[in-house]
């Protein structure tokens, strides 16, 4: 299988992939330059892969290097990381998929649909299966937690991989909802039973440069420059996600009502 190294220069990211007669499956675009005896292929997918490539945030078309030499993926500013498969199943975060070895299958996993909603994750996310490399964009380093049996609670989406073998669900930190609210935390994610996580709970500094101005710049936005005494009310997020399910519930009630008075009339 080929070699893989993750090299930092000035705070920017790149992948090396040393491939001696070895075949290389990368995400499209990625690639920054080659050397060597490498030939590419790009096949048309079929429509499956298209649907599942858009529900996935992944790219429809993975180029397949194949050959001898030297591969380097394009610079990044978020941060590379490489997860070794045994016959092994990940979750990874929707879009982060890089490149992998050719004993990768690459699909997609459906999480339940509350969960989807609440979590941050998504209704989709990426599956990688079998045995070899797998290379993931993450926004930081990567903290690689072990459960037994165990629960991981974590107030945020920076899981950036799990094993299938995990049960992943959003709940209420509290079981009252009026508590969970007041106590600032509202929904978290849950993770349950014997698997490996991969937390990213901190993210790099160029990361953390980028929310600092989106942060500033939405302040910004928040104030009308030619009336200053204007000012709106941010709700807190796990409220908005309750009152948003709230009103789903009410319209399914109301279809609901609406479909069997007219089948009676």
């Amino acid at each position: 299988m080929a070699e893989y190294n993750i090299k930092s220069i000035n705070d920017v990211q790149y992948v090396e992939i040393f491939m001696t007669d070895d075949t290389v499956i990368v995400e499209a675009g990625l690639m920054h330059y080659y050397q060597g005896d490498i030939t590419i292929e790009n096949t048309m997918p079929g429509a499956k892969k298209i649907i599942k490539s858009k529900l996935s945030g992944e790219k429809a078309f993975n180029p397949i290097y194949k050959g001898t030499g030297k591969l380097v993926l394009t610079p990044s500013l978020r941060d590379y990381y490489a997860i070794q498969l045994n016959d092994d199943t990940y979750i990874v975060d929707k879009g982060a998929f890089c490149a992998a070895d050719s004993g990768i299958e690459i699909d997609i996993y459906v999480n339940k649909a509350f969960t989807g909603m609440v979590s941050g994750e998504g209704m989709v996310q990426t599956l990688v299966k079998g045995t070899g490399t797998v290379i993931i964009s993450v926004p930081g380093p990567v903290e690689t937690i072990q459960l037994e049996n165990d629960t991981l609670i974590v107030d945020g989406s920076f899981i950036v991989a799990r094993t299938q073998s995990l049960d992943f669900k959003a709940q209420q930190i509290l079981p009252s909802v009026f508590k969970s609210i007041t106590s600032g935390e509202g929904w978290v994610n849950a993770v349950n039973g014997s698997g490996t996580v991969l937390l990213s709970p901190v993210p790099n500094k160029n990361i953390l440069f980028e929310e600092h101005l989106e942060q500033m710049f939405s302040k910004l936005g928040k104030y009308d420059l030619g009336d200053k005494s204007k000012s709106k009310i941010k709700l807190p997020g796990c409220l908005v996600n309750l009152l948003t399910l709230a009103a789903i519930a009410f319209l399914v009630y109301f279809l609901f009502i609406y479909y069997f008075s007219q089948l009676y009339q």
